[in-house]
């Protein structure tokens, strides 16, 4: 799909189009603040892309009190759990470059510009990564670089098999992409964000990284679309389950 440019009267710079996929599941607390971030950054020729996976609070409520027609909402009747909801919000996305968001972050105000810069200076990236500040429910600061808690970013697929830097709502990938990588592997216990960044690195698929915050990324106790609590077996596990995923993956194609 060429690279649409979006004139924006606001900013002396043309863009290609975005969509914004996000995962929501019971994310009442902060997704209107989430939301607002991504909104004011955006153009008419935009779009977010809202999947809630059967939230029992007033979560959708809030998402269409918006009434912003850039706002697709599609909500699930049954749970289908994190990996399969981000699936089919990236499904939907009908703009060259796809942006991931979570419900609970805040993004910075020139994050789209950023990213999206980075694909009109390179037409053969693929990948966008960058940094983020932790932060806590209550806005507090728990650290200035996420990646510097994690040895810095590397995008080779040993690094990340050790340790994933692939943070989901850090990436933005080029909608191109999405054959390398859809559908996710469910038959495996692979999470997206990381099975995303592997896969990219196992093609070695044109990957930037920008070395700058871009978002407030939120830990917290209610984190819905974070990680599982992860023991020794199960980070075994996952390592055996992707490498798994990847020959499986790469016998299909």
């Amino acid at each position: 799909m060429p690279l649409q440019i979006v004139n924006q009267d606001t900013q002396e710079f043309s863009r290609p189009a975005v969509s914004v996929c996000m995962a929501s599941y019971n994310g009442e607390k902060f997704i209107e603040a989430q939301l607002k971030s991504i909104l004011d950054q955006l153009s008419d020729a935009d779009e977010v892309i809202v999947v809630d996976d059967a939230s029992t609070d007033s979560t959708c409520e809030r998402v269409l009190a918006f009434r912003d027609a850039r706002i697709h909402l599609i909500q699930h009747q049954q749970n289908t759990g994190v990996v399969r909801t981000f699936e089919e919000a990236i499904r939907l996305a009908s703009r060259p470059i796809i942006i991931l968001a979570d419900q609970d972050d805040v993004w910075a105000q020139d994050k789209v510009q950023t990213v999206t810069r980075k694909f009109l200076e390179n037409p053969k990236l693929m990948l966008v990564a960058h940094d983020a500040t932790l932060i806590d429910e209550n806005d507090q600061v728990l650290g200035p670089s996420f990646l510097a808690l994690r040895g810095g970013f590397s995008s080779g697929l040993w690094s990340n098999l050790w340790k994933n830097r692939y943070v989901g709502c850090t990436l933005a990938f080029h909608s191109e992409l999405r054959r390398e990588i859809l559908p996710f592997p469910h038959q495996y216990d692979v999470l997206h964000d990381m099975w995303i960044g592997v896969r990219c690195a196992w093609i070695k698929t044109p990957i930037e990284y920008i070395d700058r915050p871009l978002i407030l990324y939120r830990r917290h106790s209610g984190t819905a679309t974070g990680r599982k609590q992860n023991n020794p077996y199960r980070k075994s596990r996952l390592r055996i389950d992707l490498l798994a995923a990847l020959f499986s993956f790469c016998r299909r194609i």
